[in-house]
């Protein structure tokens, strides 16, 4: 799936996964073959993100990604199996798989919104953190490129499960009415990504670690209003 800054002017802060208490980390694979020096497997992966930003996914060879990186293509076979082995590689190397894992062994503590609040500000803080590599997945999965859109459709469909999981507690314990969960899982998922999309396609995008207050509280007042009405659904 640094230290936090302040994003509000109600000096709260945007909470990072895990995203309720009671998570115990998740236990996340060992690094591929890390004893060749961790430094080497960086640096293909920063050379990686780098010209699939420049020229995209399927317009780059292994053998561009070892000049850029300055070793051997041997050497990228030695960490990772293929292209499409180091593309999913980012997906854990930038702590988007941890975050998913801990989202989906989560137990519950908090009240409907809070809960449902705090992953929607988790998982928009970790695109921010990672805008780079979102631009890229997500311009390659709308470019129809089959890595990409396998890899974004995986991502979203276990966020969506873990959403689902949490909702379904909340209505056996009778603090939703039966509603379809997992719709209401897609829509959460939606809440969060589609105003950050939004940002990067207008150009209103800004840098940074954490997400700027408008964006941030653009996707509160969004899941607030999400669950106002999902709660006066009929029972």
């Amino acid at each position: 799936m640094g230290t936090d800054k302040r994003v509000f002017a109600s000096r709260k802060r945007i909470p990072r996964w895990p995203l309720v208490s009671g998570v115990r980390p998740a236990q996340n694979k060992p690094p591929r073959k890390a004893r060749r020096g961790p430094l080497t497997r960086k640096q293909i992966l920063d050379a990686a993100l780098r010209l699939f930003s420049e020229r995209g996914f399927a317009r780059t060879s292994v053998r561009d990604i070892a000049r850029a990186a300055g070793i051997t293509d041997a050497a990228i076979y030695y960490h990772f199996s293929s292209k499409r082995d180091l593309f999913e590689a980012l997906f854990e190397e930038r702590g988007i798989t941890p975050a998913l894992s801990q989202l989906e062994q989560a137990t519950i503590s908090q009240p409907l919104l809070e809960t449902l609040t705090t992953i929607a500000l988790a998982a928009l803080g970790i695109m921010q953190r990672n805008k780079d590599f979102m631009k890229v997945l997500l311009s390659e999965a709308m470019s129809d490129d089959p890595v990409a859109s396998e890899d974004y459709r995986l991502v979203t469909e276990r966020w969506r499960n873990a959403e689902a999981r949490i909702l379904r507690e909340f209505v056996g314990r009778g603090d939703l009415p039966q509603v379809d969960v997992d719709v209401c899982a897609r829509q959460l998922v939606v809440l969060s990504v589609g105003p950050f999309m939004d940002e990067l396609m207008s150009g209103r995008d800004q840098d940074g670690a954490e997400p700027s207050v408008e964006l941030a509280e653009r996707v509160r007042s969004s899941v607030e209003h999400f669950v106002r009405g999902i709660q006066a659904s009929p029972r």
